[in-house]
């Protein structure tokens, strides 16, 4: 993880990068939160990058929370949000290694992972899911939309469990990429104080015969 905390500051050092929330997370955030008083509610983002689910989140009225390996990136969700009117959302928007988790138990309503926890072997994601849980509140969510198996360029020669370094594909010199099987997602996510309600398959299949697979995953802290 450190050695792609460093690729991922050069990334958001040097070019913008994901300004536009994804359409899973809106579909589950909508429903999850409908019909209810979003001022004081607060969702943690791991791995944040440059805010473009941030955005979206506090546009949306809820109070975020951001842990960004990038202080490039976490700069730039912070000028984002304040340039357009939303820093009273601003929870707190850090610079640091999610592994660590700075804030109290039972703290947020919602914790989401945007294509992040697949930068940590499998080891590590699963003690991050259960420090994020210690940090939801009894009923919150957990959201989390990582890569699943065959997508383009994370094949290879293992270098962790469903780990590679990509040299081609979304993810080519992006450092350390792991995917998750569906016989994966109960052994990393499933805990004794959270239920999974929903998982779902998205496949985009590309015209050079090249597929990008995702999983969205959506759990309750019982």
């Amino acid at each position: 993880m450190e050695d792609n905390l460093s690729v991922w500051e050069g990334i958001f050092s040097q070019r913008q990068w994901g300004k536009y929330p994804a359409v899973p997370l809106i579909r589950t955030i909508v429903s999850f939160f409908r019909d209810k008083d979003r001022s004081n509610l607060k969702i943690l983002e791991l791995g944040s990058g440059p805010g473009a689910h941030l955005w979206y989140l506090a546009r949306e009225g809820f109070r975020v929370y951001g842990i960004e390996g990038s202080p490039s990136a976490v700069k730039q969700s912070i000028e984002r949000l304040t340039q357009e009117g939303l820093e009273a959302q601003i929870g707190q928007i850090i610079a640091g290694d999610y592994a660590d988790i700075p804030f109290e138990d039972n703290f947020f309503d919602a914790i989401i992972d945007m294509e992040s926890l697949y930068c940590n072997s499998f080891q590590k994601s699963r003690q991050i899911i259960e420090l994020s849980f210690q940090k939801l509140k009894p009923g919150g969510l957990f959201f989390s939309q990582t890569f699943a198996d065959g997508t383009w360029g994370i094949e290879g020669q293992e270098i962790d469990y469903h780990a590679f370094v990509p040299t081609e594909g979304p993810m080519a010199q992006m450092g350390f990429t792991r995917y998750t099987t569906r016989e994966d997602i109960e052994k990393l996510y499933l805990l004794p104080q959270n239920k999974i309600v929903n998982i779902e398959r998205y496949d985009r299949n590309l015209m050079n015969g090249k597929a990008i697979k995702e999983w969205a995953i959506e759990l309750h802290k019982t």
